[in-house]
């Protein structure tokens, strides 16, 4: 489902929000501290702390719908990728790793748009939920004329 472009992007420092809705349909976004296309890349894992994400996990368990934007700061490639929540479960060791590589990625991006890493390094948190989303929907959000547009695999 999500094609070679975007997996490509996924994996190179991207900033991560993510959206979600309550049953009123108030939203609520929050950031996520690393993310992973899995093999069949139809499912992607987020890793989110519970300390900022309480609105967002609640969000989740009520009806399990969530969009995920990823922007490469260097260039503002951007895409969305829509879908419902799988599983929500602790963070284990192998997703502390994906979170600290795509922490160093993310740093290295910021730093390459002149932030320092001192700022950087001092608002990234541990990640303490993995969240697995099946994707139902893949969207190009780079900025220009083709911005919304709905890709396919």
């Amino acid at each position: 489902m999500i094609p070679d472009w975007i997996v490509t992007l996924l994996h190179t420092g991207v900033s991560v929000m993510v959206g979600t809705r309550d049953e009123s349909l108030m939203p609520e976004c929050t950031r996520a501290w690393g993310i992973h296309v899995a093999a069949d890349r139809g499912t992607i894992t987020i890793l989110l702390a519970e300390t900022f994400a309480g609105k967002t996990l609640d969000n989740l368990r009520a009806n399990g719908m969530l969009a995920v934007t990823c922007t490469r700061p260097t260039d503002h490639l951007t895409c969305q990728l829509k879908g419902r929540v799988r599983n929500i479960k602790p963070v284990m060791s192998a997703e502390r790793e994906l979170s600290r590589r795509w922490h160093r990625d993310f740093s290295a991006e910021l730093g390459a748009c002149g932030v320092s890493s001192t700022l950087s390094e001092g608002w990234i948190v541990e990640p303490t939920v993995a969240i697995d989303i099946t994707v139902t929907e893949v969207f190009d959000q780079t900025p220009g004329p083709g911005a919304g547009s709905k890709v396919s695999p």
